[in-house]
């Protein structure tokens, strides 16, 4: 960035981008109920968050490499385009087959949105400064955590749930004009080999394995051969991106990045925080309306402390990384959401809410100890031509690691409900409260009963996950900040 030209313009850019994607994730989420009784498709819902986090997650890797490659600028340009493009034809969707398409439109774009947006922030900041603005972005996606959902129910009701996509329209607009007055990059002139076969054979296999993780175990089963079949095939797409990518002239994923231990230890440590983080998300929300018979705002509720620890501690790690080096603030990450993953197991069916809460945000503190020194680590790590890819590929693990423990914890939670039921009822009458009310009290006491084992069990699993990014932290190496730092020879 040229002498003189305002960064926190640029940053504020940066930052809105950030809550528009991130906003979206969590306001569509409470229009969707709304969605349904208009379009239909009640058997076909999940797909609308499915096919969204299917597109974004297969395209993170090649954003980072084209980022590297053609720009910043120009690439978070055509993210943010594509991501309003498909807010705008789902505002228009008629039908609930054309709403989960246009929904992949905006998840292509989701994609790229976030990893080029940190990676522009490496670019512009130093490693001091870099770790204060993670912080802020921390905050961001905090707040648009928090207010999301309220925001996506109270535009339904206000207006109308095509209202949740095209306020997106505006903002989303704004950020791209500003980066274009304000950000100024050098021309990258020379001529690019796209590695078109690797790209292509890392997404397909991507997307074979979030299918069946997202719709194979939740249709047939972790262990039925259909499902099987996929994660195999996604297995053999894998070892081709393997061999493809050593024979690349310009690989997407350069694998001599993991032969760098500060890479290698973050890229794992990211994928075992991914496992802990989605899991949260998914099943404590489970057990406050389960377990502790809330309602679905009472959930949201208990993973509010998580998005309020999260900024608190990627904010104060960011501050004194510098100084202090990046292990004492993952070790400490790692310790700590470990101890919120035992809290929530100590919970029963006689904890209150505020223990969860509790628990949710020593889990918060812990991943936002992680998230920021592993991020930075990678980014101080390479060159300059290499940020985009390695940014990407710690967001990257982290959402396939998420995705594979949420399919696999689920599939256990499902067994032990199945073995634990003896009356036959259907545990999903115990997360709507309606319903939970007209159970007798020695049918609902075993559902409650059996869930609550359930997610003891998981939590467990959680911890010991936790427990195990413990034992890759202290794999990073020692040291100051400055000595795991990139030099240009």
């Amino acid at each position: 960035m040229e002498p003189g030209r305002p960064r926190k313009l640029v940053t504020a850019a940066l930052a809105l981008a950030m809550f528009l994607a991130a906003l979206e994730a969590t306001a569509v989420g409470t229009a969707m109920p709304t969605v349904v009784s208009e379009l239909g498709g009640v058997s076909r819902y999940s797909w609308v968050f499915s096919a969204y986090l299917l597109a974004s997650t297969t395209t993170v890797p090649m954003y980072g490499k084209l980022a590297d490659l053609y720009g910043r600028l120009r690439i978070f340009t055509i993210a943010v385009v594509l991501f309003l493009v498909g807010a705008a034809l789902c505002g228009v969707a008629q039908t609930f087959t054309q709403l989960i398409l246009f929904r992949a439109i905006q998840g292509v774009g989701a994609g790229g949105v976030i990893p080029v947006a940190i990676t522009v922030v490496g670019d512009i900041y130093s490693l001091e400064e870099r770790g204060r603005i993670q912080g802020i972005f921390s905050g961001v996606w905090a707040i648009s955590s928090l207010v999301g959902p309220a925001a996506g129910g109270l535009i339904t009701d206000l207006l109308s749930w095509r209202w949740v996509f095209y306020l997106n329209l505006p903002f989303g607009i704004a950020s791209i004009v500003m980066l274009h007055w304000f950000l100024r990059e050098e021309e990258r002139l020379r001529e690019h080999r796209l590695d078109l076969a690797g790209t292509l054979s890392l997404t397909a296999s991507i997307a074979l394995l979030l299918l069946a993780l997202l719709e194979g175990t939740e249709r047939w089963g972790l262990g039925d051969a259909r499902t099987l079949s996929m994660i195999g095939f996604a297995g053999d797409g894998l070892i081709l991106f393997l061999w493809l990518e050593k024979r690349a002239p310009e690989p997407m994923l350069p694998l001599e990045l993991f032969q760098n231990r500060v890479i290698a230890v973050a890229s794992a440590g990211g994928f075992l925080m991914g496992t802990v983080l989605f899991c949260a998300a998914a099943f404590v929300p489970m057990f406050t309306q389960g377990v502790l018979g809330g309602t679905a705002i009472d959930a949201g509720m208990t993973l509010a402390p998580m998005s309020i620890g999260w900024p608190i501690a990627s904010t104060t790690s960011g501050w004194f990384l510098a100084k202090h080096g990046y292990r004492p603030f993952i070790l400490s990450g790692a310790i700590l959401a470990t101890l919120g993953c035992l809290l929530l197991a100590a919970t029963d069916p006689s904890s209150g809410r505020g223990s969860v809460m509790l628990a949710m945000f020593f889990l918060g503190l812990g991943l936002g100890f992680l998230s920021t020194p592993y991020l930075l680590a990678v980014q101080n790590a390479v060159p300059r031509h290499q940020r985009g890819v390695a940014t990407s590929s710690v967001q990257f693990f982290r959402t396939i690691g998420g995705s594979i423990a949420v399919a696999a914890l689920g599939t256990v939670l499902n067994a032990h409900l199945s073995g634990s039921l003896v009356s036959g009822i259907d545990p999903n009458v115990a997360l709507n409260p309606e319903l939970r009310a007209g159970i007798p009290p020695q049918v609902l006491g075993e559902l409650v009963s059996a869930l609550d084992g359930g997610l003891g069990a998981i939590y467990l699993a959680m911890a010991l996950l936790a427990l195990v990014g413990l034992g890759v932290g202290l794999l990073f190496p020692k040291g100051s900040a400055q000595a795991h730092a990139y030099v240009d020879s």
